[in-house]
């Protein structure tokens, strides 16, 4: 993401803030793709990911932290400025998108632990493959700085809201011929838990496009009624 500068040092600093936004997202890319291969099964103990969410947060703190001393120090301007002051902000999307993956390991063993149908699940693995793939393309964009991938991932994140209503209705009409069920219930949230991920992807591909630009994305970007027909 960086440019070169007759400081090593300021070029050092930005490397640094490079890798941790790197390490932050690789790592909430890891943690989401963990836990949608092993929401279905019922031997699959995602304990552990609960834990490891707090390494995440643990590096939001230390992009906060370095981006503050860039600043202090180097005193950026134009393009380097903009890099900097979207690195806070791009480290809390990825932690969240580390929560929410927490949030699904959460609603799956509650179901477990319920004696739920994990079955249900499956009907969310479009939309978990979709939200994964916009994960690592949007990686991919941050990476390169790739502002035309950046804004492909923001324009694609209907798609993802029409899959998220697709299974909601699927899901909301078998509770209305079967009778509501807590697995249903949990499935329900899952699946809120998996377009809010995509979301956040769409938050960060917004950021790229700004770095690279200097100007953000039409704020009317088209959501998808999750009510509608």
């Amino acid at each position: 993401m960086t440019t070169r500068h007759i400081s090593t040092a300021f070029d050092n600093d930005l490397d640094e803030l490079d890798r941790l936004i790197g390490k932050i997202g690789n790592l909430a890319l890891t943690q989401f793709i963990a836990v949608i291969e092993g929401i279905g099964q019922k031997d699959d103990d995602l304990k552990s990911l609960i834990t490891n969410d707090r390494f995440i947060d643990q590096i939001e703190i230390e992009v906060y932290n370095k981006t503050v001393e860039i600043i202090a120090i180097r005193a950026p301007q134009a393009n380097d400025l903009r890099h900097i002051i979207t690195a806070p902000k791009i480290a809390s999307f990825f932690e969240r998108i580390g929560d929410y993956s927490k949030n699904i390991i959460k609603r799956r063993n509650m179901m477990i632990s319920e004696g739920g149908d994990l079955t249900i699940l499956d009907k969310l693995d479009n939309m978990a493959q979709l939200a994964k793939d916009m994960l690592v393309d949007v990686l991919d964009a941050l990476t390169r700085n790739d502002a035309n991938k950046a804004k492909s991932i923001w324009l694609s994140d209907i798609d993802l809201d029409d899959l998220h209503s697709q299974v909601y209705k699927a899901i909301y009409n078998d509770m209305v011929e079967s009778g509501a069920s807590l697995s249903g219930i949990h499935a329900l949230f899952i699946a809120k838990n998996i377009e809010r991920i995509g979301d956040f992807c769409t938050s960060i591909a917004e950021q790229v496009y700004f770095v690279v630009h200097g100007e953000l994305l039409d704020a009317d970007r088209p959501k998808k009624d999750i009510t509608s027909s």
